[in-house]
């Protein structure tokens, strides 16, 4: 029996749970049916280490629970912002909120004492992952209270290869023979991502948004 009691313990001490990575938890319907904040009370009541990951605006609506949640144990809520640019947020994430909301949204998140960070996911070849793009993307997260940035290439993972490329054709046609060029497989070719990412991490360590040590609730020293 008391070990049981034990590996329940060191259970909710280390281990955090992932609300979303699929699917985010703050789907149109959330505003009705408010499945998310009643498992936030969940989350409240029982202490147990929390990430929540969205791009929705609607976060702000459970910041009296989620702020509840970061003063009694651990939480880390995870903003997806993928570029800088609004016209091109326009095409790709039509239905999400603005660039500016969601950076305003970062600052709330921030101003409350919650941990947050971004993730810069996908980057987009040729379109969003230039140095400017970059430099402005990251410099703005760090001016509005990110604790970290991820950045990641687009990859082609199931049937995205086809609806991305149809993107591609009909506004930047000039670049599918890069495209082509770059995704023999479903993964970004391995140099070009290379170069990306090494640019994209020297940018993070510049504005000092690599505290990855508040993603978890334990630190590596600490797993079972």
């Amino acid at each position: 029996m008391l070990d049981k009691e034990l590996s329940r313990e060191r259970w909710d001490k280390k281990w955090t749970v992932n609300l979303s990575t699929v699917t985010d938890p703050y789907q149109p319907a959330e505003r009705q049916f408010k499945i998310t904040r009643d498992v936030l009370k969940v989350f409240l009541k029982h202490h147990n280490a929390l990430m929540v990951t969205t791009k929705s605006d609607l976060i702000v609506r459970d910041l009296d629970i989620l702020s509840e949640i970061a003063q009694t144990g651990f939480l880390n809520v995870v903003l997806t912002i993928p570029m800088i640019n609004e016209d091109l947020r326009k095409k790709i994430e039509p239905k999400a909120p603005s660039i500016y909301k969601r950076v305003e949204i970062l600052n709330e998140i921030h101003s409350a004492g919650i941990t947050v960070g971004i993730t810069a996911i996908p980057l987009f070849p040729y379109i969003s992952d230039s140095e400017e793009d970059l430099e402005k993307l990251i410099k703005t997260f760090a001016e509005n209270g990110a604790d970290y940035v991820i950045t990641d290439m687009l990859n082609f993972r199931e049937e995205a290869r086809g609806r991305v490329m149809e993107f591609i054709k009909d506004y930047y046609p000039d670049l599918v023979p890069e495209y082509e060029k770059l995704y023999k497989t479903d993964y970004c070719d391995k140099e070009y991502a290379k170069q990306i990412r090494k640019h994209a991490n020297k940018l993070i360590k510049k504005y000092k948004v690599d505290n990855y040590d508040k993603m978890f609730s334990y630190r590596k020293g600490e797993m079972i």
